[in-house]
């Protein structure tokens, strides 16, 4: 077992140094002494994962979606608000309550929800 780890260890250090030639001190090379640089067997580099974009929650994407919309969803536009926002309709009846308290939309007598935000004026 450490002959093993010995032998593995010697050979994954032998690739990041570089090598004197001693044989002119042992009587074989008789050139002068250099240094050999050995280049190792290296698995070529990985490229950067791509940056992760954040997730948005239900609430979030409904209040983009509509903002993309012109600020404001109504009959016309319901099926591209839903499109973008990737919800139901059902999600759509369970989010609106939950925006109009927070304040982030206001529910017309039309039906019609416009979002409340730095986007929309």
């Amino acid at each position: 077992m450490n002959r093993t780890l010995l032998i593995l260890s010697a050979a994954a250090l032998s690739g990041c140094m570089s090598v004197t030639d001693f044989r002119q001190g042992f009587g074989g090379f008789t050139g002068s002494n250099r240094t050999t640089s050995v280049t190792p067997a290296v698995a070529p580099a990985l490229p950067a994962p791509a940056p992760v974009a954040p997730v948005m929650t239900a609430k979030e994407r409904l209040v983009s979606a509509i903002e993309g919309q012109g600020c404001e969803l109504n009959a016309s536009n319901v099926g591209a608000v839903l499109t973008d926002a990737t919800i139901t309709r059902e999600e759509l009846l369970q989010l609106t309550p939950q925006l109009q308290s927070e304040g982030r939309v206001a529910v017309s007598g039309s039906g019609a929800i416009r979002v409340i935000s730095s986007q929309c004026t």
